[in-house]
């Protein structure tokens, strides 16, 4: 497990600004959703759920296989249940 990359960088869904400010917020997490996907990684775990599910919908767009989740969820022992925007 590491960081990812610019981790520290919004995701563009911000409540109400992904509403309010569609294409910035759809080429902030573009541009997010490329650096997991440069990672090679098939797992994406974050803290926040608005952002988690920002990245899921973006990442299945693009038709990545990455499978996103909650870090409570997999400290749970939910690792094997649907990830965040998968198949339930």
């Amino acid at each position: 497990m590491r960081p990812l990359a610019g981790e520290e960088t919004c995701c563009g869904f911000g409540g109400t600004f992904c509403v309010k400010y569609p294409a910035i917020s759809n080429a902030i997490v573009d541009e997010k959703a490329a650096a997991v996907e440069a990672t090679g990684a098939d797992l994406l775990l974050g803290g926040d759920l608005g952002c988690l599910l920002n990245m899921a919908g973006k990442l299945h767009r693009r038709g990545a296989k990455v499978q996103v989740y909650h870090a409570a969820e997999v400290l749970a022992g939910m690792g094997d249940e649907p990830a965040i925007g998968g198949d339930a």
